[in-house]
């Protein structure tokens, strides 16, 4: 993969929080995804991230409810219409000494590059009732939830602005786009040492 090719990828996995209905995705597909962040770096290569795959409608649903979607997003709450296909919970073995936090972005991240190569949409949420999660789930009390990662296909258009003035939160513009307004590249690089 070429620099230009790897760019276009991160550019189009954008967090998608309007789904298709029709998608088909399967235990096999989460575990394509799950497998790309398996191999990813971990800090200590302590490796404390474990993996719930959701593809059950009715708990899709229940996990979709127990979550909050778009925060920034006052006069919007995510339709039936409008859920995910499946989902991936991230957890955290605290029985494992690492560093979740660190494995948990750089997994998350491998996850959502994976999905944008298989054609699909995913959104990480952290905004999540963990406690329900756990009992849907009967998750033992050793697993911590870090994220409940939505799945499926994009029925909404997710495209990169420009921050202006400072405000970094994202929005819908007039034609019901989803806009996320990035730094600009002389704004994040603080200097250079030559």
């Amino acid at each position: 993969m070429k620099y230009n090719e790897l760019k276009q990828l991160v550019e189009e996995s954008r967090s998608t929080r309007r789904f298709k209905q029709d998608s088909n995705i399967t235990q096999e597909d989460l575990k394509e995804l799950v497998d790309v962040a398996r191999i990813t770096s971990s800090a200590k290569n302590a490796q404390p991230l474990k993996y719930i795959l959701v593809t059950n409608k009715q708990l899709v649903e229940a996990l979709s409810q127990a979550t909050e979607w778009a925060a920034h997003l006052e006069n919007w709450t995510q339709s039936k219409d409008e859920m995910p296909s499946a989902f991936i919970l991230m957890l955290n073995d605290t029985n494992i000494d690492g560093f979740a936090m660190f494995d948990a972005g750089v997994s998350y991240e491998a996850i959502s590059l994976a999905a944008s190569a298989k054609n699909l949409d995913v959104c990480a949420l952290a905004s999540i009732d963990r406690e329900i999660c756990k009992d849907l789930l009967e998750i033992d009390y050793k697993y911590e939830v870090l994220l409940a990662i939505a799945i499926g296909e994009a029925n909404e258009t997710v495209k990169i602005v420009d921050v202006k003035d400072g405000d970094t939160e994202y929005f819908r513009d007039e034609q019901d786009q989803h806009c996320v307004p990035k730094r600009a590249l002389d704004e994040v690089i603080l200097g250079t040492n030559e």
